[in-house]
């Protein structure tokens, strides 16, 4: 295969019905993914803006309630601070705490990478100077980020109120670091607290946008507003994270789905590329080829159509054989029936210019003979070729329920004047002659009259002056039986297995029939799927009888 062919073939590999299927898979796959992957981002993201709004109002309710009692006429700015640092701390949000006109009172600040705390644990029995707290305990306290443990010297820890602490606390410091998935506690005693923070922290995690604002209420009176903002964005972090997850799934479903196609598309297209080798074998010539059949979908029924489509072009093509066989053999009986009146007459013509035609007797004989010969030849032209093409099955019969009763009646009124001019009893047998008992069948009309009244011309030929002729029909089981007999001479055994041949004439000749009439009776039933046969009677005459199915 040179380049060009292999150009050729992987275009139009991809313009296959194969390699279409895996495309429609896959671009289904990948519009399904994005679709359900968008709506699913989309809900999950709405969900978590929801948790959000839920969680920053129920952090703002429990704010204004221990914000309330410290607002009035002069509130309680470092109360206040305090508390909207704590809030910021295990709430991990911006705090403002606002009053009742919207100006600013205190501020948690902007929210730092790290938050401290220190966890003072006082001595057993003892207790601080001024916190009067009995026995063994513990106090909080917020560590202001200027003296944060990250940004002081090792052991240069410099605590408010540390001179108020009793001899021997224990003093912890609680560490929250902002992770992307939430806050990280960490425990440090103050002897190795210093110097073991890590000042090589990442930047703070992502933020919303959202801001709730919450009213301080006293009854119906508004005395302020908590105001929270810069809540961890976890819906970010958690779409990015889903955002890979469908991606990764996403290809994952294309790569599955591409592979079923190509699986599907090789169990559809296989069928197709078989049914495409057939039409090439078929348009070689070779008209007997069919397809297999071996699935009840379209592909299947395509093959049947197929298979149906080269039947009937087998069939016309064996009609059209036939036609041109019996073309053949209308050439080869035309020319070998018209030769016998074609020399007559050349032969009359001739005798009557070298002057036969001065004798009125010879002439009129000679006039009379060549009238016969033009009768004949008129009936060979008008009859050969349809016994040619009744004998290849190509003549459509136009079949319809019949009477046969009145068909009879039909052939005999025709001949009727015939057999009188010839002093011949032409009737109907009286069995057939009841019309309350009627013989019917399907067949086309106007041929079985030519067959029928080609053998009763036969019959009345062959019949003496003074003899009868007899027309009958009968209904026996699932046949029909039509019959022409007469009281005539019978016809010699070795001929009657010929009769029916085509322009046989038997040894008992008396009459110049061309040996067409009773080959067109049997091709006329044999296209109706019948029989017709012929036998001497006892006593002398001969039967002819058709059997039709009924």
């Amino acid at each position: 295969m040179n380049p060009r062919q292999k150009v050729a073939h992987s275009t139009g590999m991809f313009h296959s019905i194969r390699w279409r299927l895996v495309a429609s898979y896959v671009l289904l796959t990948l519009i399904t993914v994005v679709a359900l992957g968008t709506i699913a981002l989309w809900a999950t993201r709405k969900y978590a803006q929801q948790q959000e709004a839920q969680y920053l109002s129920a952090n703002a309710k429990a704010v204004a309630q221990q914000a309330l009692p410290l607002l009035g006429q002069s509130p309680a700015k470092t109360a206040l601070s305090q508390l909207a640092r704590l809030a910021s701390f295990f709430g991990d949000v911006h705090v403002r705490i606002l009053d009742s006109r919207g100006q600013l009172l205190v501020d948690s600040g902007e929210l730092a990478r790290r938050e401290e705390f220190a966890w003072f644990v006082f001595p057993s029995g003892m207790s601080g100077r001024s916190l009067d707290t009995p026995g063994e305990g513990w106090v909080l306290g917020l560590i202001p980020e200027s003296r944060s443990l990250h940004r002081l010297d090792p052991g240069s820890l410099d605590i408010p109120f540390m001179d108020m602490l009793p001899p021997g606390t224990e003093i912890t410091i609680i560490t929250r670091s902002s992770e992307p998935w939430g806050s990280l506690f960490q425990f440090q005693q103050q002897a190795d607290s210093a110097g073991q923070a890590d000042n090589n922290q990442p930047e703070n995690p992502k933020r919303s946008t959202q801001v709730l604002t919450y009213p301080i209420q006293d009854g119906k009176d508004v005395l302020g507003y908590i105001e929270l903002s810069s809540a961890r964005d976890f819906s970010t972090e958690a779409l990015d994270t889903a955002r890979r997850g469908i991606i990764l799934a996403g290809g994952f479903a294309v790569l599955l789905a591409g592979g079923i196609g190509l699986w599907m598309g090789g169990r559809l297209s296989k069928p197709v590329v078989r049914l495409t080798e057939k039409s090439r074998q078929m348009s070689a010539g070779d008209l007997a080829v069919r397809a297999e059949v071996d699935s009840q979908d379209e592909i299947g029924e395509l093959a049947a159509q197929f298979n149906q489509m080269a039947g009937q072009l087998q069939t016309s093509f064996d009609q059209l054989s036939k036609e041109r066989d019996s073309l053949r053999r209308f050439i080869t009986d035309a020319s070998h029936e018209l030769r016998t009146p074609i020399t007559a007459l050349k032969n009359f013509n001739d005798l009557l210019i070298q002057g036969a035609d001065r004798d009125d007797q010879v002439r009129d004989e000679f006039l009379a003979e060549s009238q016969l010969q033009i009768k004949r030849l008129e009936w060979i032209t008008r009859n050969l070729l349809d016994l040619s093409r009744l004998d290849a099955g190509l003549v459509p019969l136009e079949t319809s329920v019949q009477d046969g009763l009145s068909l009879l009646e039909t052939v005999y009124s025709s001949f009727k004047p015939v057999a009188d001019q010839s002093n011949i009893d032409l009737k109907i047998n009286p069995a057939a002659s009841q019309p309350d008992q009627p013989v019917m069948f399907e067949g086309d009309r106007a041929r079985l009259e030519i067959a029928l009244g080609n053998l009763v011309d036969n019959a009345l030929k062959y019949t003496p002056q003074g003899g009868s002729v007899e027309l009958g029909v009968e209904k026996a089981g699932e046949l029909i039986h039509f019959w022409v007999e007469n009281n005539g001479s019978d016809i010699p055994t070795q001929d009657l297995p010929h009769i029916f041949e085509r322009f046989y004439r038997g040894s008992n000749q008396k009459s110049d029939g061309s040996g067409l009439g009773l080959a067109i009776v049997y091709s006329i039933v044999q296209a109706h799927k019948g029989i017709v046969m012929a036998h001497n009677l006892p006593g002398g005459g001969v039967r002819f009888q058709i059997e039709l199915p009924a």
